[in-house]
């Protein structure tokens, strides 16, 4: 038998599950709940992986993937792991090049690279960054155990815009009247199927849906959740589809709801919104490099650190770039 690149099928997902707690984290959920695996990866009879098996049939490499639509799906690359090969020196860049000039799958995303990778990327011709993070502060919290805040000028309540054209609503499953195609140029695009499967079905994280209506119209889906650390909590908007002028008019919603249910803050990261649009809301703007004011990224385990989420996004058309916290693996247990 001769070695082979391929898709994967759902005879290698044994393996694939061994490799990854050999070769990419020991206990990592994806090797330990073939469950949540197959939730995450099966798309019908195939596995959402390319993998490299050599000459003995032995897995030497495999890069995952996750679709954002059923048909000619934008997707996110995860988990990418080559073993050092003598026959094959540039594995990994191997496993990447056949997911990229497959006709299956459309653009190519990955938020959450590793920073060392980004000149990986850029070699290849490929657009890189970073997802801004905005937050709206509950000033009524009278000692902070999430967000760090050493000055009190964060504490300073904002104006927030009236419009009673606008409203928010938690939605269920069925109350998911939306179109979806309007946005089918945005980067990536993401279907009903995706959207529902993704946010009402997930067996592992509880999320909430909103719509922003106006006049009784869904204009934009929101979807946030509850994250926890220290006896307190926050709240992460963890994605976003529709139109980002709504935003500015349904954040008096989101503060009553912050301090109504003693959230210390609701954080939004994103890319391809505007900002300007943003502090309109009320959210204030992430410095990374701020010591004054921290808003955690990662809460499993907690880090209370300012933590930059970079991003790949295989397009020359930037401007459609429209990124979340949810996105690819980000919003995943470890």
């Amino acid at each position: 038998m001769s070695d082979i690149i391929r898709f994967a099928t759902i005879d290698d997902v044994d393996d694939i599950m061994e490799f990854i707690h050999n070769h990419w984290k020991k206990n990592h959920i994806l090797s330990q709940n073939k469950n949540f695996f197959l939730y995450e990866h099966q798309d019908n009879n195939r596995i959402n992986f390319v993998v490299y098996r050599d000459s003995k049939n032995k897995l030497g490499g495999i890069l995952g993937f996750i679709k954002s639509s059923s048909k000619n799906s934008d997707i996110w690359t995860v988990l990418w792991k080559a073993l050092s090969n003598k026959e094959h020196p540039m594995l990994g860049i191997e496993l990447f090049d056949f997911l990229r000039k497959s006709q299956d799958y459309n653009i190519l995303l990955s938020p959450g690279i590793n920073g060392k990778t980004i000149g990986i990327y850029k070699y290849l011709g490929i657009y890189t960054g970073y997802l801004r993070q905005f937050v709206l502060i509950n000033d009524k919290i009278k000692k902070f155990k999430i967000a760090k805040i050493l000055d009190k000028k964060y504490l300073q309540q904002v104006q927030f815009i009236e419009n009673n054209e606008y409203n928010l609503k938690q939605l269920s499953e069925r109350e998911v009247l939306f179109d979806f195609e309007k946005y089918k140029e945005t980067i990536p695009y993401k279907d009903k199927r995706y959207f529902i499967k993704r946010y009402f079905n997930h067996p592992i994280y509880k999320y909430d849906v909103y719509g922003i209506f106006k006049n009784n119209e869904t204009h934009s889906l929101l979807v946030t959740r509850t994250v926890s650390a220290n006896d307190s909590k926050a709240l992460r908007i963890v994605d976003f589809i529709g139109q980002e002028e709504d935003l500015q008019f349904i954040t008096q919603d989101l503060y009553e709801k912050m301090t109504d249910e003693n959230f210390e803050y609701i954080d939004f990261m994103c890319f391809g919104l505007d900002h300007a649009l943003l502090l309109k809301a009320g959210f204030r703007q992430i410095d990374l490099d701020s010591s004054d004011l921290v808003i955690a990224n990662y809460f499993s385990p907690f880090v209370q650190e300012n933590i930059a989420i970079n991003f790949m996004a295989d397009t020359k058309e930037t401007d459609k770039l429209r990124i979340c916290k949810a996105d690819g693996d980000q919003d995943r247990t470890s």
